[in-house]
């Protein structure tokens, strides 16, 4: 079942299982060394899907002059079924209904511009590095 929660809506039971999850993958699994914690997720919109009491993908909303989407992440424990698509067609569905007029913008890990252009989005930068990973800005434009 699908979640839309702001900060003050999450339970502490989600809100550390969303942490562990970020902190397992991206900087465990992906060794990536930054700060996940950067005081963004109060002014977040929080989407997850869940089985029972498990949070089995996990994407959050930034709102500002665009729609950023970030942090898209799939429990380990649950790839390689196309969770990572639908949880990320839910997120796009969500910000295009949500706020019709803004370009989304994402910062995708440069290997994964296949699974992100069939959604529309385009690269709209150079390639750079964040934590030891190329990476490069796409977005989609209504």
């Amino acid at each position: 079942m699908w979640h839309v929660k702001k900060f003050a809506q999450l339970s502490l039971t989600e809100l550390e299982q969303i942490l562990k999850m970020r902190q397992d993958i991206f900087i465990i699994e992906q060794e990536s060394l930054f700060s996940d914690i950067d005081g963004k997720d109060q002014e977040a919109t929080h989407l997850m899907k869940k089985e029972g009491n498990v949070i089995t993908s996990y994407c959050r909303i930034l709102v500002g002059d665009n729609v950023n989407i970030n942090r898209v992440v799939v429990n380990k424990d649950h790839r390689g079924n196309g969770m990572g698509r639908e949880l990320f067609q839910y997120a796009v569905d969500y910000a295009k209904d949500t706020y019709p007029n803004k370009k989304i913008e994402i910062i995708a890990m440069a290997y994964l511009d296949e699974f992100y252009s069939p959604f529309g989005f385009k690269a709209v930068s150079d390639t750079y590095d964040i934590a030891g990973h190329d990476h490069f800005d796409m977005e989609y434009t209504p």
